[in-house]
């Protein structure tokens, strides 16, 4: 954890055998880089949008109408990345 921080890094979320560190964009590399030097290997790295609120969707509706929507947005030849700040429940979403 000081690895990271000391490097420029703002937070550090661990899940069992993966971290998730967040920096702003121009400290990536110096953490990226500090991160190697301790001979850690990294699965990616990659600058990528947060967002900073997010909206609790509780409609089943509006649920798989957003999803319906993202799907499509990702589909498209002409779009790269796509972002959103939804946060819908595990039970909303339909398998």
């Amino acid at each position: 954890m000081n690895i990271v921080l000391d490097a420029g890094a703002e937070d550090l979320k661990s899940d069992d055998k993966i971290y998730e560190i967040t920096t702003q964009p121009h400290d990536l590399e110096a953490v990226k880089n500090a991160i190697t030097d301790k001979k850690i290997a990294i699965q990616s790295a990659e600058s990528t949008m947060l967002p900073t609120t997010t909206i609790k969707i509780t409609d089943k509706n509006t649920a798989n109408t957003i999803l319906t929507l993202m799907d499509s947005l990702e589909e498209h030849e002409d779009v790269q990345n796509v972002y959103s700040n939804f946060d819908i429940p595990d039970e909303l979403i339909e398998i």
